[in-house]
């Protein structure tokens, strides 16, 4: 009896503890840091790296942070609305940034240039 109340508990503590790890709606929710956190490899050869809006002057995005990835010169950027290509050969695979593109306040019609974004992305591919 007291193994099983004692597994119930971890348990039950472990699910409150995943509750406060989500930003409300389901989805995992990460604190914007300063620091980028390193670049890793994934098993197919893909290269990923997290970065914020601290990370890239001027910041792009309308979300706060997310993760580079490049594979094969295809640039990705991956947050918890999806993944988006950022140039023409991920374009290929993944649509535009559009939704989370933030506009640029000193060019009203135009949005932030992705050129820091793209050649951050596309040095994990090195």
């Amino acid at each position: 009896m007291r193994i099983r109340v004692t597994a119930f508990a971890a348990a039950a503590f472990g699910c409150l503890a995943l509750a406060g790890c989500t930003g409300g709606n389901g989805t995992a929710h990460r604190e914007s840091t300063d620091n980028a956190q390193p670049a890793t490899t994934q098993g197919d050869g893909d290269s990923t790296g997290y970065i914020t809006e601290r990370t890239i002057t001027p910041w792009p995005f309308t979300v706060a942070s997310g993760n580079l990835a490049c594979a094969d010169q295809a640039v990705t950027f991956i947050t918890a609305e999806g993944t988006y290509g950022l140039n023409g050969r991920a374009r290929q695979k993944h649509p535009g940034p559009d939704p989370i593109w933030a506009a640029d306040p000193n060019n009203p019609g135009k949005n932030i240039s992705l050129d820091a974004v793209i050649n951050r992305g596309l040095e994990l591919c090195k």
